[in-house]
């Protein structure tokens, strides 16, 4: 659809997506000051809510957008963003790189921020372990007994912990042991590789037990997600019941992290940057709302929003382009650290 109607349609979304109220046509001619008149803007309103893309909830009310109504609404704008001029980068940031927090809480801060700036639901899925090269691991004894073993990869320091080692270790026995975690790490062994034998190095034993150590440590949540008190408050214009309704569904969906991550990739397949799935009939959880995604680092990593079909596109457009980069800026970073 293109011409007079689609502009008329996008007023439309764009009016009840500020107000929550439903549109007239005397209300778009005052707001956006048409030359048209009020009679041939509700001619196109009654076309528009005879094609399916508004309804009026009564004989005396305005209009309001339906899923099609908002959906056409998300793609034309999606168009619109995807078709600026982009910046080269971020803007200039400090010569010295920056000082990470551990992963999983760099990933719970963006999550937050997605939330914090579009009223939604962040969410912020990690690349894959598998998707991540190792680089290795960094010994450093802190005390007589005791070092801090850091495991790197091209991502940054994935998790740092400190362990126990022999009191009498020489420092050129953890620089042994530091470059035998690392090779095995890099070549990605299993957990099931054999210990050294007993006429290995002290080094070479005290490895093969912080490698056990390591492994045993649980893997970094394979999802992030904040503000659910954001979106119930969002959803509860319409009906608090109705909202947690909503918000129990969208527990359950994303409380299994396997059916939800591969959702997103089944959503995502063949789309290389921004992306709005508005109103998906197919998935009963996710009927009611649209979710705007984008990937990160090389598109091994991916982030979103997650809001009524009424939400803000334009800010939530914005909020997951400028923190998609911002993440994959300072995982570079932070890797090159």
């Amino acid at each position: 659809m293109k011409g007079r109607r689609a502009q008329i349609l996008v007023e439309v979304v764009d009016r009840y997506i500020r107000t929550r109220k439903p549109v007239s046509s005397q209300e778009l001619v005052q707001v956006y000051r048409h030359r048209l008149s009020s009679a041939t803007i509700r001619n196109e309103l009654l076309a528009l809510e005879e094609e399916g893309y508004l309804y009026k909830p009564h004989v005396s009310a305005g209009r309001v957008p339906t899923v099609q109504g908002f959906r056409f609404f998300a793609h034309w704008l999606l168009a619109m963003v995807e078709t600026e001029p982009k910046e080269a980068g971020l803007p200039m940031e400090p010569q010295l790189p920056p000082v990470l927090p551990p992963l999983p809480e760099l990933f719970r801060r963006t999550a937050l921020l997605l939330s914090g700036m579009t009223g939604g639901l962040g969410f912020v899925v990690p690349p894959s372990q598998e998707d991540v090269e190792a680089i290795g691991v960094v010994l450093r004894e802190i005390r007589p007994g005791l070092v801090l073993a850091a495991t790197v990869s091209e991502l940054g320091v994935m998790e740092a912990r400190l362990l126990s080692a022999p009191a009498d270790l020489a420092p050129e026995e953890l620089r042994e042991a530091e470059q035998w975690l690392s090779t095995r790490l890099q070549a990605r062994r299993s957990a099931g590789d054999q210990p050294p034998s007993l006429w290995e190095s002290k080094a070479a034993h005290l490895a093969y037990q912080l490698l056990q150590e390591i492994r045993e440590t649980p893997p970094i949540a394979r999802i992030f997600v904040e503000g659910w008190p954001q979106l119930l408050s969002e959803l509860a214009a319409r009906s608090p019941e109705w909202a947690w309704d909503k918000i129990h569904a969208l527990l359950q969906l994303v409380g299994d992290e396997v059916a939800f991550l591969n959702l997103l990739e089944e959503l995502r397949a063949g789309q290389a940057g921004l992306a709005a799935h508005v109103g998906l009939d197919q998935i009963p959880e996710l009927q009611d709302l649209s979710l705007v995604t984008a990937p990160y680092f090389s598109g091994r990593g991916i982030l979103g929003v997650a809001g009524p079909l009424w939400m803000d596109y334009a800010r939530a457009f914005t909020a997951v382009r400028y923190l998609g980069s911002r993440l994959q800026f300072l995982l570079r970073q932070g890797g090159e650290a």
